[in-house]
């Protein structure tokens, strides 16, 4: 394979993107540059579009459109996030009490004069600001150099007048801090100089360093490079990134170096973490790098490349230029995090992301009781009694409803070390306010830890009323409501199938497992009630398993007639054996919940059986890595 860096182009600005402007490019230089190298198969409607609006809702790629020159700057200074601004160096709101400061930039007069996050500008000069407006602001911006009398009441009601200087701040897309041996690296995008700043933030304070936060919440993306750059700081050598295009032809990303850290990591993550911030959270989890914290990513994983005047100046001449979707990318592992995103090593939500991370530490509590966590290679300790003291019952509560039923945990209390399952430390430590998510009907399928760990990681809902029905026959719209839900997709589209009407509960799920090429039509129709065979099934889930990692989809590719046609893949279907083989043979024959050849082909599926085989697929794969 060769070597290749992209750009993966960010989820923001999308929305402000899709209005399609008055174009320089025609209908026909759009279809020809699509022919080129968009990654998928173009859809008949494309070609017969007579407007850039008619054809890009005929593709329907919401990353593949055209930019205006002056969208294209706003394009790039996105996924830069790099500027300058003049002033006293504070983020700041207005309210009727005054100008809040809700941050303080470093380097600015206001960090000098000692000001923090909850002072209130009362004055500025002789001019009262209470009530504040942006009538205000011009009274505080000037010249670079000069000064400005402000008033400050502070959070303690005591009020002091300073004389401030307006200087130039730059402000990057990265910055870093270090406070009582927890350090955080805020990233926004990955522009061109953002390697170069995580290798800056590590270097200048890993030596005070018991534990590294690298905070990706709402960040959709940028240049594949930095991503690579400075995943390889926390994670060292490795492949961390591969490519496939629509022609199936492969490219690979390599880091070099040793990791500049041995410290504990710990990603946050949110549900617009996407693009390239997914390839790093994901790359973490791949190699066991550290702990991602927070919801389920975006779902981006696709590569975009931007032809513009530099490579094709006689269409886009005026500056403008045009995006299109040419690869699909994957993690170093091979997973990929299209339409699946990243699931988080503690899977919480959005409310709670920061005060889960808040809880774990890198260094053993002093007091007792603590609990140690042993999470996707790392250790971290928990103290319960702390939570409580700085107000965090319930992040607290979440962070054990987040932990999977086998999740390696330990207690230490008056004295003693033992093992403690997750369940037992929610009941001892949690509140009425934080449910379980395990289910209540489980505990003597010999599955139960399967579905209680995908159940835990919202992969799997259940029947209702905290029950699974685990040993009920599983239908064939029930299967492609569970891959639905494991891949956190559903689908629009309608008439796919005649039996399939708009409005069922199923109607979404069925049209998007057919849409990404999980299941067929039987007869006329899709059958949703109908029963679903095991030779069904696991042909189906050797089509995920393709879907989600690379390195399986090139192991299928290079499977020969003869492989198909040998025991036990003979007793199969022709239709299902090369997905039984992927099934069976790509991870030793622990991808089944049994053997293959103890399985009734035509027997129905259980629902427990099905959860069994997602949740090893999940994990054997890392998809579910803790």
């Amino acid at each position: 394979m060769k070597r290749i860096l992209r750009r993966l182009c960010p989820l923001l600005l999308v929305l402000a993107l899709c209005l399609t402007p008055a174009s320089a490019m025609t209908v026909e230089e759009a279809i020809r540059l699509l022919n080129m190298h968009y990654v998928d198969e173009l859809p008949a409607a494309v070609y017969e579009a007579e407007t850039l609006e008619e054809l890009f809702e005929a593709l329907g790629d919401p990353y593949t459109y055209y930019m205006s020159a002056e969208q294209y700057e706003e394009f790039t200074d996105y996924v830069e996030s790099e500027t300058s601004v003049t002033g006293l160096g504070v983020g700041i709101e207005y309210t009727a009490d005054g100008i809040l400061i809700g941050s303080v930039l470093p380097g600015g007069g206001a960090e000098e004069a000692g000001l923090v996050p909850g002072d209130l500008i009362i004055a500025i000069g002789d001019t009262s600001c209470v009530p504040a407006a942006e009538t205000h602001r011009a009274l505080i911006v000037g010249e670079a150099g000069t000064y400005v009398d402000i008033t400050v009441r502070h959070v303690d009601g005591t009020e002091q007048t300073y004389r401030i200087e307006r200087r130039t701040i730059e402000i990057h897309n990265t910055t870093a801090s270090c406070e009582d041996g927890v350090c955080v690296i805020r990233c926004n995008s990955f522009g061109t100089k953002t390697g170069d700043y995580f290798e800056e933030s590590v270097e200048t304070y890993d030596k005070d360093a018991e534990l590294w936060i690298v905070d990706l919440r709402g960040n959709g993306g940028g240049i594949t490079d930095s991503a690579v750059a400075s995943l390889g700081i926390f994670s060292g050598e490795g492949d961390k990134l591969f490519y496939r295009t629509g022609e199936g032809n492969s490219y690979y990303t390599r880091y070099t170096l040793d990791a500049m850290t041995d410290k504990p990591v710990i990603v946050l993550v949110s549900g617009n973490t996407a693009s390239s911030a997914e390839l790093f959270a994901g790359g973490v989890r791949a190699d066991s790098a550290g702990v991602i914290v927070g919801p389920r990513t975006y779902g981006k994983g696709t590569a975009q490349i931007i032809m513009d005047m530099t490579n094709h100046p006689g269409i886009f001449k005026d500056g403008s230029s045009f995006k299109i979707t040419a690869y699909r990318f994957y993690c170093g592992d091979g997973d990929t995090t299209d339409k699946i995103g990243v699931l988080p090593t503690l899977f919480v939500s959005e409310q709670y992301t920061a005060g889960v991370a808040s809880l774990l530490r890198a260094k053993k509590p002093e007091a007792e009781p603590y609990l140690t966590l042993r999470l996707n290679g790392i250790t971290l300790y928990v103290s319960p009694e702390q939570a409580k003291a700085d107000g965090l019952d319930d992040a607290l509560g979440e962070l054990l409803a987040a932990l999977a039923p086998d999740a390696s945990l330990t207690l230490t209390a008056d004295g003693k070390t033992e093992e403690i399952t997750s369940g037992a430390a929610l009941a001892r430590f949690g509140n009425e306010r934080v449910k379980s998510r395990r289910f209540t009907d489980v505990a003597d399928s010999p599955y139960a830890d399967a579905i209680d760990t995908l159940g835990t990681y919202g992969v799997l809902n259940g029947v209702g009323d905290g029950r699974f029905d685990p040993e009920r026959t599983l239908t064939r719209a029930e299967l492609c409501a569970m891959l639905s839900q494991a891949l956190n997709v559903s689908s629009t589209a309608s008439g796919l199938f005649p039996d399939v009407p708009d409005g069922q509960w199923y109607t979404g799920c069925v049209n998007a497992a057919a849409s990404l090429g999980f299941v067929n039509g039987r007869g006329d129709g899709f059958d949703p009630n109908g029963t679903l065979t095991q030779e069904q099934f696991i042909a189906i889930m050797g089509r995920l398993v393709r879907f989600l990692n690379f390195h399986a989809d090139d192991y299928a590719l290079a499977l020969k007639e003869e492989d198909l046609s040998a025991e036990p893949y003979g007793a199969l279907a022709p239709w299902a054996r090369l997905e039984a083989n992927v099934m069976n043979e790509y991870s030793e024959g622990s991808l089944l919940y049994a053997d293959l050849d103890s399985i009734d082909l035509q027997a129905p599926v259980t629902r427990e059986q099905a959860a069994a085989t997602l949740c090893k697929v999940f994990q054997m794969l890392k998809i579910l890595a803790y």
